[in-house]
């Protein structure tokens, strides 16, 4: 067994900790935490929220506050004297920033992330950590290179979607100075080897998950076959071509509902949209729901629809985690061939998987969800993809042990 000194002992960088829409984050520290790994989680920010669980109010005392504005006079004083005592590592950390090569748009916020990192150094060093892990590409990753090349603690990272695909800016290099990084799908893993080919050996693969039923929940009494959507309302969630989809249907005289669950931009846009098809009693545009209210609305759905594409800036999900959650309560998904998609719905089996950007396809695919005489046998094959693939318990051993494998030794 390990002495306390020697464990594995990790500083792990967030944006905001308890963030809504990042509670695969919340999940997995959650479990690390549970599996006994020693962490402290630094975040500009804590989220106030009164839908947590006992287990997740654990992380509260680990965390650690990232100074807004590292150029205040106290933390200057700290900047300082990480300066003095560390002067060979902070060099190093600027000649880092610039050959990041930034965008202007962005080359602030790293010089930011830089002085956090100063600021953060002495206190990082005093508490022994033997580990430094961001989560996305972007500002904890710029932070977590600098505090790395301060200190001499290695660091690696968590990639997901947009960090990968829109806010890249310097990505190269942090990939390159990175010990490891988890591309969390295969397909992104893939996108990131083509960056940088001489450090294909540093990025791999480690699903996050969810929490899974051991059992299939059966699905609440309801009417009318109904499909349900789920997710931001912007454009990369394609929710226009499941209006249009649904248009289809009601003209070839279906009988169904959809529910639209989730707020966003283009809110109003979609809202006039299914006005003009004249879809009021068919499609719903439901507004924000808790992840802890969600459950029912998954028992009375009965397919999931997620109509993926790649927004005109290059967004685009990686394996949208509400796939995840409606297949562990034994939905289908009917979803599209991009990103990391095909690594949780296999076509036929547990979904139905067709090109993005087309309302005709999405169309036929939910026909062929209506015309299912008997959706039990994808019900079983979602429910045992997620269990046996994305469970979040399993999966955190598989990233203790990436997290243990890279430590400081």
């Amino acid at each position: 067994m390990q002495s306390k000194n020697n464990q594995l002992h990790v500083f792990i960088i967030v944006n905001r900790l308890y963030e809504w829409s990042q509670n695969f984050i919340t999940r997995e520290l959650t479990e690390l935490n549970e599996h006994g790994v020693r962490m402290h989680i630094a975040a500009r920010e804590i989220v106030q929220r009164d839908d947590l669980t006992e287990r997740e109010k654990k992380l509260l005392p680990l965390a650690v506050i990232l100074p807004e504005n590292p150029f205040l006079p106290r933390f200057l004083i700290k900047h300082l004297k990480t300066k003095i005592r560390f002067f060979g590592g902070y060099l190093r950390a600027w000649r880092a920033l610039f050959s990041l090569k930034h965008k202007p748009s962005k080359f602030f916020r790293s010089v930011v992330c830089l002085f956090r990192a100063a600021a953060m150094a002495e206190w990082v060093v005093s508490q022994k950590i033997n580990l430094i892990h961001a989560h996305f590409l972007t500002a904890p990753t710029d932070t977590a290179l600098y505090l790395s090349k301060i200190t001499g603690i290695p660091y690696g990272a968590t990639a997901y979607a947009m960090d990968i695909y829109v806010d890249k800016s310097g990505i190269v290099g942090k990939l390159k100075n990175a010990a490891y990084v988890n591309g969390t799908t295969l397909y992104n893993e893939n996108s990131m080897k083509k960056m940088v080919p001489a450090y294909r050996d540093h990025i791999v693969t480690r699903y996050y998950g969810i929490h899974t039923s051991p059992e299939l929940m059966s699905p609440l009494p309801h009417q009318t076959f109904n499909f349900i959507a789920v997710g931001r309302l912007v454009e990369k969630k394609g929710f226009k071509y499941l209006i249009e989809a649904c248009d289809i249907l009601k003209h070839q005289g279906f009988d169904f509902h959809c529910e639209i669950i989730g707020k966003g931009p283009l809110e109003a846009e979609l809202a006039g949209q299914i006005k003009a098809l004249q879809l009021e009693s068919h499609v719903s545009l439901t507004g924000y729901m808790p992840p802890n209210k969600m459950q029912d609305m998954y028992r009375k759905g009965d397919v999931l629809v997620a109509p993926c594409v790649i927004a005109k800036d290059g967004d685009v999900d990686g394996l949208p985690n509400v796939c995840l959650e409606a297949m562990n309560y034994g939905l289908p998904v009917i979803s599209t061939t991009i990103s990391g998609i095909p690594e949780g719905v296999n076509d036929g089996v547990n979904g139905w998987l067709i090109p993005p950007n087309d309302a005709e396809e999405l169309a036929e695919a939910m026909r062929k969800a209506l015309q299912t005489p008997d959706l039990l046998t994808m019900r079983i094959a979602s429910h045992r993809m997620v269990c046996d693939k994305f469970d979040v318990k399993k999966n955190a051993l598989l990233i203790r042990d990436l997290l243990e494998r890279h430590r400081l030794k």
